[in-house]
């Protein structure tokens, strides 16, 4: 009997992105964290555009319920597909805003009466993690892409901020506006 080690490494691209149809977003990310050469296979064989898709069939089998945000995975799909950005790290960062405004959308969209704290924390938070994501990407963007105009970064920026201009409009005007001041000294 041989002593080879079983190794994910070894497996072709379509079988990789096959398994990873089975795992959530979060296994996915612990399997792309065990080497480098799982994280290339997991980027190359599509991984990343099947869980942004798997969002929209998601919010497709709800589509009574959930008709805005399936428009916003659309959106931010045909924005990648319009501009040809199909690395797995424009789909990586869409899955990542997606998951968190699923999360948001689960405070906002539940039966009871949401006091404003709720709503306000539930909102905070969002921002906490979507803010720092949407900037280090556009950032690492800048310098990935030499020669990349304004325009360019403009239209990335704005396509990941799609699913936090749709919950401006959800959340209340004392949850946007509680902490501001409108008049001057």
């Amino acid at each position: 009997m041989s002593n080879t080690e079983a190794n994910l490494s070894f497996l072709p691209p379509e079988l990789i992105r096959h398994i990873c149809r089975y795992l959530n977003t979060s296994d996915i990310l612990s399997l792309e964290l065990t080497d480098r050469q799982q994280r290339r296979l997991i980027g190359e064989s599509g991984v990343w555009r099947d869980v942004v898709l798997r969002w929209r069939e998601h919010f497709q089998k709800k589509v009574r319920k959930c008709p805005h945000q399936r428009k916003l995975v659309e959106q931010i799909v045909d924005v990648f597909r319009n501009k040809g950005l199909q690395e797995a790290r424009y789909f990586k960062v869409a899955s990542g805003l997606l998951s968190q405004t699923k999360k948001i959308l689960t405070v906002l969209d539940s039966d009871r009466y949401l006091p404003c704290k709720e709503e306000t924390q539930a909102w905070n938070t969002y921002l906490s993690v979507v803010r720092p994501m949407t900037a280090q990407f556009i950032t690492e963007e800048k310098k990935l892409i030499v020669g990349a105009g304004r325009k360019e970064i403009s239209e990335l920026w704005f396509a990941l901020n799609t699913p936090t201009a749709y919950l401006r409009n959800r959340l209340s005007w004392y949850t946007l506006y509680e902490n501001r001041t409108y008049y001057r000294s």
